[in-house]
């Protein structure tokens, strides 16, 4: 009996000859182009769209082929090239028209208006393609022909594989139309800074709706921040960028950028008015909680020696106030993650606080001192919170090196890092307590977070090894969570169960699903889905928070 061993090429299945045989035309074409670009001879439009009809081909005939040899990335950027194309001469033209303002007065604004012209019709005709190139997805894998937010949860393993692969496709799709929306916007009219740039934003929200695990959309949306000159923004967008299952690398490099520009910008603060960045006014010390010294210790911040107030300073209003303590909170961020200018670290944390004080505000009623509504001043204090448990985070995280210099500097920013976070945290637990209605406060939802977080890391929660500083910031915000937790308890938001010995840190190696079945992902839970640090927490609550 002989034995004949079949052939791979016999076994292939159609699919991946189609794509076998597309991706080999393609080559070909290819190399037409480069022989056609070396000679300088304009190159045929119709061979540009015939590579992206083939590799649009490969993609729907056979995933795992267009995975293997990166087909998506080649589709997007053979839009890009013309992108590249198109920026390049729009860039040329109006340097030659601002270089040379009496030559040509009259062509070189109709040539660019010409350019932008065709440059619009591109990025339109390119969002055409890629929304029917996302239905044709969606219907070979069975998902939903609309929505962005889809759940696989089926029970055939195979199917759902499938269905995923069809998901990240849909995914990368979102990515590179806000990207079209986004270029769309930036060689628009006016300033870059009051241009457009809602379609962009939306695609970009709906890919990471999609896939709350990946960190490019984070990175896009932190691009689109750095539009809007929101350092704030940007840095939470980076930070999250970073803080999932599939970091977008490229985050931590815009980080760097970033926060060198917002140390120049803390600068100016600084030379703008004289010799200091400009800072609220220390309020004056007020008595804590009532009765058994509960709430009625003074935070490290009013034990601190107190800088004379020269009396001819001008009073500063809290919006002026507000845009300071955000430059002055990114550079504290910033030297905790660059790790440079630590000496520094101690004059930024009490000008910061100074204001962060201010804007906290007293007495009964809520001021709205973080935005325009409720809405926006508790996405704001969530995204403070998030922005400093990353903080932590990475520095915990991170090799200390096996240098005594790398260790002890690893030491000194985590001490710098706990203080800073159970210091302003504590504040922010200050504040809600005295609140009159304290159970709907826009505080709440920050801290809920911040004590889940805790709750994930008993290390973090109890510490070890104190210096003096983040001793008595600690021991600040375990006394204001008391006396939020009393205060919550008289409004009756948080009922006192008798007839059971339970603690809220009983146990916190872990969530037992069991025992926390009925909890309901909150709208924090949602806005905060895939961040690393509170995946534990997550992983409790009823409803689903992750699409993957």
């Amino acid at each position: 009996m002989v034995t004949v061993q079949m052939d791979n090429a016999i076994a292939t299945s159609p699919s991946r000859e189609l794509a076998q045989s597309l991706f080999k035309k393609n080559l070909k074409l290819e190399a037409r182009l480069k022989k056609l670009a070396e000679s300088k001879v304009p190159s045929d439009p119709n061979i540009w769209l015939e590579i992206r009809e083939n590799l649009e081909g490969i993609i729907l005939a056979d995933h795992d082929f267009s995975q293997q040899n990166e087909c998506e990335t080649a589709l997007w950027q053979l839009h890009y090239r013309r992108i590249e194309e198109f920026r390049y001469h729009i860039n040329s033209g109006t340097t030659s028209s601002s270089n040379n303002p009496k030559n040509n007065n009259q062509t070189n604004p109709d040539r660019l208006r010409r350019i932008r012209g065709s440059f619009k019709v591109f990025l339109s005709e390119a969002t055409g393609f890629y929304h029917e190139l996302m239905l044709k997805i969606r219907s070979k894998y069975g998902l939903p022909l609309n929505g962005d937010t889809l759940v696989v949860n089926v029970n055939d393993e195979s199917k759902a594989t499938e269905m995923k692969k069809g998901l990240m496709s849909c995914n990368r799709c979102l990515i590179y139309l806000g990207d079209l929306a986004r270029y769309k916007g930036l060689y628009g009219e006016g300033e870059v800074v009051s241009r457009e740039f809602g379609a962009a934003s939306s695609y970009y929200t709906q890919a990471l709706n999609m896939c709350p695990t990946s960190g490019n959309p984070h990175h896009q949306l932190g691009i689109l921040a750095t539009y809007s000159r929101d350092e704030l923004l940007v840095v939470y967008r980076y930070f999250r960028s970073l803080a999932v299952d599939s970091p977008f690398t490229m985050a931590r490099e815009n980080l760097v950028i970033a926060f060198d520009k917002n140390r120049q910008h803390y600068s100016s603060l600084s030379t703008n008015s004289g010799t200091k960045a400009p800072s609220a006014r220390a309020p004056p010390a007020r008595p804590g909680g009532k009765g058994k010294g509960r709430g009625d210790r003074t935070s490290p911040l009013k034990e601190a020696k107190k800088e004379p107030v020269s009396p001819k300073e001008p009073d500063i209003s809290i919006p002026e106030i507000f845009k300071a303590f955000c430059v002055k909170f990114v550079r504290l961020n910033g030297i905790l993650f660059t790790k440079t200018s630590l000496e520094t670290f101690e004059e930024v944390f009490s000008s910061l606080m100074r204001d962060f004080q201010a804007i906290l505000s007293s007495g009964p009623e809520e001021d709205l001192n973080f935005g325009s509504d409720s809405t926006e001043n508790a996405l704001l204090i969530l995204r403070l919170v998030a922005i400093l448990i990353y903080t932590v985070h990475n520095v915990k995280t991170e090799s200390e090196g096996k240098s005594y210099a790398g260790v002890v500097q690893r030491n000194l920013l985590l001490q710098n890092a706990f203080t800073a976070s159970f210091e302003l945290v504590g504040q922010i637990l200050r504040r809600c307590a005295e609140i009159k209605d304290t159970a709907s406060s826009f505080y709440l939802s920050g801290i809920l977070v911040y004590i889940e977080w805790l709750a994930c890391n008993p290390d973090i929660a109890t510490g070890s090894d104190m210096d003096e500083k983040q001793a008595s910031a600690r021991s600040f915000f375990w006394n204001q969570f008391v006396s939020l937790l009393n205060r919550l308890v008289l409004s009756g938001m948080a009922p006192v169960e008798t007839n059971k010995d339970v603690s809220c840190f009983f146990e916190m190696s872990g969530y037992d699903e069991t025992e926390t079945g009925n909890r309901v992902a909150l709208w924090e839970d949602f806005e905060l889905r895939g961040f690393l640090p509170l995946v534990p927490a997550q992983a409790s609550c009823s409803e689903p928070v992750r699409a993957l």
